[in-house]
């Protein structure tokens, strides 16, 4: 989404960017599928309530696309949106056929305009605008989903006029542009299309219900207040005798409560994205320690090569799980030694180091059956993944700043000079706000206790001996982590760790209260850039009518978060509130 679009503009939105231009959040554009049944389109059969009073644009052409998933299958939909929906059904029906009713499944033959031959039985479904899913007339064909059914039906689509292909995502982009939905409920349409877990589902489900879009709106409404009063003292102040301070102290005040309000949603520990995308979990430790055999356990599958022969991973091998309701990508890594063998086995090292780093779950596993002889070996893998770790951060620090060298210096023709350079700054943690490396949940598992000698007496007091040590070597507090024993050839500890694993996730994605929680970086950039524009005008000493630039900011990032934005709304408050025509 091109949300950074100037005050009193409509950001526009990108869903129907052809491939090789950016699309929402870094990935490739076409993210949100060529169309929804309206059985997931749930506007089809009721009017919204909520809707965004945006004038519906005219759109000439129609525009179809199969809305299901590509391949063979029972059924298969096909979507047709637009003012030529009903006479692209009459052009595969026979002479005088009727139109569908409107909302009611009816059963019709579909035939080749050209040759008259029966294309396929099919259920037809006919939403009228505006009530539909994109707000146009929609036209819905449920045939049978053998791949030459779909194509001969599409041929005969491809073939009428007034219709064409739609790019994609172009259903919900007319849907958007009629005011059927917002850019929130949009984002959410498309993250619940691509949900993998329940977790993803629930957040999903949430935003499209229109909660964030309300928190949004209300501290809009807040700002766009202050913007009246501002704009009233302006034009007024002088011939009703207003004093400056009259009108900016309350003004500031509730530009305070704002500000404080965004910042508390800001500190959610980025949550509402790691739900999103998913967390990462890394597995790491020295050779042979049975790192591929827990990943194997843990994929269910043998989705690493498990050898006796030290070193056989060499680059990072990942598996996509569901634990506990949310998706996690664990890394196997390459083992880890004070003396790599080779520059491969060192490149795959590094790979590990930063894998740890990036991780939300860290899981250090060790050989177990050699802790009862010495410890040597073991620690100093763990000095060494820790002299890592920090090399791996401090070069990860080193590489933003640089990034960001030239930000908030004075540009020709940009005013926004005095920009603070800690309001963006990704590895500032002071609110909670950042993702703190070191914070990352820490496992400890000590493998091969069938191999080990001794009793659970024994191996419990291994445990406690070693976990202030490896508490020391990693930089962490011995509170912070957990040393348990499992056994990969006998699954014995698995289900333990497993449990553990799932309450690390949610640990990770709990939140202290109900409040709706940021989804994109998208969103929390347009916040970060309000906070810094409320925070601005807050503290600001120049002239009255700059200090309001800050709050226009302020509005124009909040709209676009959810692609309302409209000089005019500020008249109508000046108007509510005061008395202007006496």
């Amino acid at each position: 989404l091109a949300c950074a679009a100037p005050f009193g503009r409509v950001s526009p939105l990108s869903f129907a960017a052809p491939f090789g231009r950016a699309g929402l959040a870094g990935r490739p554009s076409g993210v949100l599928s060529l169309g929804m049944s309206g059985a997931l389109g749930l506007r089809e059969a009721e009017e919204d309530e909520d809707s965004l009073p945006t004038p519906a644009p005219k759109f000439e052409q129609s525009i179809y696309a199969v809305s299901t998933a590509p391949g063979m299958g029972g059924i298969a939909v096909i979507r047709v949106s637009g003012p030529d929906s009903l006479s692209s059904l009459a052009r595969m029906s026979k002479a005088g056929a009727k139109a569908p009713k409107p909302r009611y499944a009816t059963l019709r033959t579909l035939l080749d305009p050209e040759s008259g031959d029966t294309l396929d039985q099919a259920l037809v479904l006919f939403f009228p605008g505006p009530k539909s899913f994109t707000g146009e007339d929609v036209l819905e064909l449920h045939v049978h989903g053998g791949i030459a059914i779909v194509n001969s039906v599409m041929a005969v689509l491809s073939a009428s006029p007034g219709l064409r292909l739609a790019t994609r995502g172009e259903f919900t982009r007319r849907a958007y542009q009629n005011g059927r939905m917002d850019l929130l409920e949009a984002e959410a349409l498309n993250d619940l299309i691509h949900a993998e877990t329940a977790g993803q589902q629930k957040q999903a489900m949430r935003q499209m219900s229109g909660e964030h879009r309300r928190l949004y709106q209300k501290w809009r409404t807040d700002v766009l207040r202050c913007i009246a009063h501002i704009n009233a003292f302006i034009d007024y102040g002088d011939s009703d005798g207003l004093e400056e301070d009259e009108v900016l102290t309350p003004v500031r005040e509730d530009a305070r409560k704002v500000s404080r309000q965004i910042e508390k949603h800001l500190a959610d520990g980025r949550r509402g994205e790691a739900i999103r995308a998913g967390l990462r979990c890394s597995l790491v430790g020295p050779p042979n320690a049975g790192k591929s055999s827990l990943l194997n356990i843990l994929a269910a599958r043998d989705a690493a090569i498990v050898s006796a022969v030290p070193g056989t991973t060499r680059d990072i091998v990942q598996v996509r799980l569901d634990l506990g309701g949310l998706p996690v990508t664990v890394d196997d890594t390459a083992g880890l030694r004070v003396t790599p063998g080779d520059e491969i086995e060192s490149e795959g090292m590094k790979r590990s180091a930063a894998s740890w780093t990036a991780a939300d779950i860290r899981v250090l596993v060790l050989d177990g059956s050699v802790l009862a002889e010495a410890l040597d070996e073991p620690r100093a893998v763990v000095e060494l993944l820790g002299d890592m770790t920090a090399a791996a951060e401090k070069e990860a620090q080193e590489s933003f700043e640089d990034d960001e060298a030239g930000f908030g210096q004075p540009r020709a023709g940009n005013w926004r000079w005095s920009q603070d350079i800690s309001e963006t700054d990704i590895f500032e943690d002071e609110d909670g706000d950042g993702r703190d490396v070191q914070k990352g949940h820490l496992i400890v598992v000590l493998n091969k206790q069938d191999l080990s000698s001794g009793d659970a007496v024994s191996h419990g007091k291994i445990a406690e001996r070693l976990k202030p040590e490896l508490a020391a070597s990693l930089h962490r507090d011995a509170d912070d982590l957990s040393v348990r024993w499992i056994s990969c050839a006998t699954r014995e500890g698995i289900d333990e760790l497993l449990a553990e694993l799932s309450q690390a996730v949610g640990q990770a994605t709990a939140v202290a209260d109900d409040a709706p929680l940021i989804t994109r970086a998208r969103h929390r950039e347009l916040l970060r850039r309000c906070n810094a524009s409320l925070r601005r005008f807050v503290t600001s000493e120049f002239p009255v009518d700059v200090q309001a630039e800050d709050l226009a900011i302020a509005l124009d990032s909040l709209g676009s978060i959810y692609g309302d934005v409209d000089v005019e709304e500020m008249l109508d408050v000046v108007f509510r509130d005061f008395c202007i025509g006496k």
